[in-house]
């Protein structure tokens, strides 16, 4: 196929219509010019001018033709040339250089500079030339019957010179104009690239060069009308990366955006051209599958992106394993707009997430009810953080053998509105997702140590007090900052203090913990790992945490008796423990036979129903620090512990 021309700028548009208006006006005002001079002809009977002056008429009147079929760059060289024509019939015909027509020529440049382009103007000025040379020569030579008066020569020369400098002068001018008028041609072009460059810009994402949120909405509110119509669905899927925090804070934030960009490019190569991806921000993405006709189609394109976000990334010669947890709503069953959709696909990721991510989940009202309730919960615990609504309740830790109290597990309490006790397991998931726990954990620590400096100053025999901390605590890196303001605002010795960590805190980001663990060490605080066997129990962990005690998970504690698995891994639990000169401290413990087996397996230390249910500070004084024991006592002597086997 022929290459097509092309198209004209908006600037050359408006330059052929101004030429175009010029060349009408011109030509009315000649052909009004010429009737004139064509009546004082006739009245004259100068038939030959009349003539001549005529078929100026007629050319002027097929000029405004030709503009009007479009042909107006023809018409308008016509015309210059025709007038050129005519003038020059006019003096040959008439006085020669002494004919007023001589003064039509400057006209016709001026005409020829604002119709055409330079170039044209000076042709148009040589045959002007060449015209007063055969003049001069005609009239010399007696070509024509003018006689030649002995100032002729002259009268050319100074002809020669006036049409020189004006023509001259006329043709800068016009090439000033032109290249004025390129230069705004290309000025325009530039003006009108980056008008597209903004357009495109502010609808797409700069590093991922996906439709931005707000064409991705209209796109997909547009899918969303075309269903309307033709019945089919629209599926809004919300997909939220995993680990992109991780390689940002590992690799840097410029890797982090050649991550994103790899992202984005499997997402659009996963769907069909006419589903929409866009980014949402920050590390969600947001892909609309238009036009859905069978049940099983968003499975399937969900599947696939899990599958291929599965695969490893290659970034800046790093490998990283990725994953995605992904949200799913349908339209028109989820959701009638498309605010409504977002919403519900941003819930369902959410409990995509707490399903332990890499998965994905289609939306179901009653979702919305748990998130509605979740809120509820969080903005309750606001308020009771404000109000000092929460209580501690202590729960003692006896020394198997004896019976005698040596510490005590500081437990969080919530109490409602209605004065009954929220158990920690309905709210503290919900203030760690939030954040609060950061503040409840604060208040926690300030208030069991002040508890038991109170305890102290009553004069009570020391022991130790037990706060549990979640990771949340631990990853905002104040952790050392916090406890050594609450022991000094206590007063409370750092001995009497142990903190409580879970196994998946110290694996999350051991190196991070390492230096945390240390400085609190430094102190003097006791560190134990709470649920011990339920995480990722290993012996490399142990030594490299300085850890002093090991607490056995009570699912493990009441399943002691029903077999010789159950005992044996509990026998397990002790032996690491004593193998690295830890404590151990069994918890559950609800009856005296589970408490004599476990001092048979070496169990040090045990906490449960057995001895004492959680109590707030007035009760625990009341039956346990008063009493100066733990009831009930050991009804027999244990049997001494069997030795560590080989």
């Amino acid at each position: 196929m022929p290459e097509m021309p092309p198209a004209p700028s908006a600037l050359e548009a408006s330059e052929r219509a101004l030429r175009s208006r010029r060349l009408v006006q011109i030509s009315t005002l000649t052909i009004a010019g010429l009737a004139v001079i064509a009546l004082r002809a006739l009245v004259t009977g100068n038939w030959s001018d009349a003539a001549i002056v005529g078929a100026g008429i007629t050319t002027m009147l097929l000029c405004q033709s030709m503009n009007r079929r479009g042909a107006t760059e023809s018409a308008n060289l016509l015309l210059v040339m025709a007038l050129t024509a005519m003038v020059s019939l006019l003096m040959w015909n008439g006085e020669g250089l002494r004919d007023s027509a001589l003064l039509a020529f400057p006209a016709v440049l001026i005409s020829a500079g604002l119709l055409t382009q330079p170039g044209r103007v000076v042709q148009l000025l040589l045959a002007m030339l060449v015209v007063i040379a055969l003049l001069l020569l005609g009239t010399l030579e007696g070509w024509r019957s003018d006689t030649p008066p002995q100032a002729l020569p002259s009268r050319a020369l100074d002809t020669v010179i006036i049409l020189l400098v004006s023509g001259f002068a006329l043709w800068v001018m016009v090439g000033d104009l032109h290249r004025a008028l390129d230069r705004l041609n290309v000025q325009i072009g530039q003006y009108e690239e980056s008008q597209k460059n903004l357009t495109y810009l502010s609808h797409h994402d700069a590093l991922t060069q996906l439709p931005n949120r707000l064409l991705g909405r209209t796109r997909i509110e547009q899918a969303m009308a075309h269903a309307r119509r033709n019945g089919s669905q629209v599926a809004l899927l919300f997909v939220d990366l995993d680990n992109f925090k991780a390689v940002n804070d590992s690799l840097g934030h410029t890797a982090g955006d050649d991550f994103l960009g790899q992202v984005a490019q499997r997402l659009r190569e996963t769907v069909r051209q006419t589903d929409v991806v866009a980014r949402q921000g920050g590390d969600e993405f947001l892909i609309g599958i238009t036009d859905i006709r069978q049940s099983d189609m968003t499975t399937t394109v969900a599947q696939k992106v899990l599958a291929r976000m599965a695969e490893l990334f290659v970034v800046r010669g790093t490998e990283i394993s990725g994953s995605c947890s992904i949200g799913i709503a349908l339209f028109p069953d989820d959701g009638d707009d498309f605010e409504t959709l977002l919403r519900n696909a941003d819930i369902s990721v959410y409990h995509a997430k707490d399903a332990g991510r890499n998965v994905f989940r289609f939306y179901d009202p009653s979702m919305n009810t748990r998130m509605q309730e979740n809120l509820q919960l969080v903005a309750g615990l606001r308020t009771a953080l404000a109000q000092q609504a929460f209580v501690l309740h202590y729960q003692p830790v006896v020394d198997l053998a004896t019976g005698r109290l040596v510490a005590a597990e500081a437990l969080l309490r919530w109490r409602g509105a209605d004065g009954r006790l929220v158990p920690p397991g309905d709210f503290i998931p919900a203030a760690e997702k939030s954040g609060l726990i950061v503040d409840i954990g604060e208040w926690v620590l300030r208030e069991a140590c002040r508890q038991m400096v109170a305890w102290r100053a009553a004069g009570f025999a020391p022991f130790v007090i037990a706060v549990n901390l979640s990771p949340v605590q631990f990853r905002r890196g104040t952790m050392e900052t916090v406890i050594r303001g609450a022991l000094d605002a206590s007063g409370l010795p750092a001995a009497q203090l142990e903190l409580e960590v879970t196994e998946s805190t110290l694996i999350q980001d051991s190196e991070k913990f390492i230096i945390a663990l240390k400085g609190l060490k430094s102190l003097g605080i006791r560190i134990s790992i709470d649920d011990f066997g339920t995480g990722y129990s290993n012996l490399s962990y142990l030594q490299r945490f300085s850890i002093d005690k090991l607490k056995i998970d009570q699912s493990f504690v009441r399943r002691l008796q029903d077999g010789p698995q159950e005992r044996a891994i509990v026998s397990a639990i002790i032996q690491i423990a004593r193998s690295l000169h830890l404590v151990t401290t069994a918890e559950g413990i609800e009856d005296e036979a589970v408490r004599q087996e476990l001092l048979a397996l070496g169990c040090a230390q045990g906490q449960g129903y057995l001895f004492s249910r959680p109590l707030d500070a007035q009760a625990f004084t009341a039956q346990v620090l008063v009493p100066g024991t733990v009831l009930p006592a050991p009804t027999a002597p244990p049997p001494p512990p069997a030795p560590p086997s080989a």
